[in-house]
């Protein structure tokens, strides 16, 4: 059983640790407007995956290592995966029984509700509200949903993540 929680605590932290790799990469600045919010998939395949384990102290720490990571406000991050999360976990139940493509239509509903909260507390806190190419990543990120679940799906079975 403790080889079990051991394998569940690496495969999830290592899925965490790549996807702030990949939202921190460097990318081109024509393909980095549509950067899929990796961040937010994977808190909200862990939360849909297991809700009992991860809820909103996972999503607001996570948050807060990303506004480190981003450079961003401190709590600016983290609120919008609380909103993540508190929409995961309300809906994790429907979502599972969802199709792929389903999910991917709410992934980009989530994502795009993420991605306004975020450009909200910036307009607040004295930044210039960029044009609506901003929800682009939420609409890339409903687009990649299908292979990141997938992906996280596989990875949560054969390690028997619980």
């Amino acid at each position: 059983m403790s080889v079990q929680r051991a394998n569940a605590h690496w495969v999830v932290w290592v899925s965490l640790l790549m996807a702030y790799v990949l939202s921190i990469l460097p990318m081109p600045a024509w393909l980095s407007i549509a950067r899929p919010a990796w961040i937010p998939m994977v808190i909200l395949y862990w939360i849909m995956a297991l809700p009992e384990r991860f809820g909103l102290l996972f999503a607001f720490l996570t948050g807060i290592v990303l506004d480190v990571f981003l450079g961003t406000y401190f709590g600016q991050s983290s609120m919008g995966l609380l909103l993540v999360a508190v929409i995961g976990l309300g809906l994790h139940r429907r979502l599972r029984m969802f199709p792929w493509w389903q999910q991917a239509f709410m992934v980009l509903v989530i994502i795009g509700l993420y991605q306004m909260l975020n450009l909200w507390m910036r307009v607040l806190l004295g930044g210039t509200p960029p044009s609506l190419w901003y929800l682009l990543p939420s609409v890339s990120s409903a687009a990649l949903w299908p292979w990141v679940s997938g992906v996280l799906r596989f990875l949560r079975r054969y390690f028997r993540v619980i």
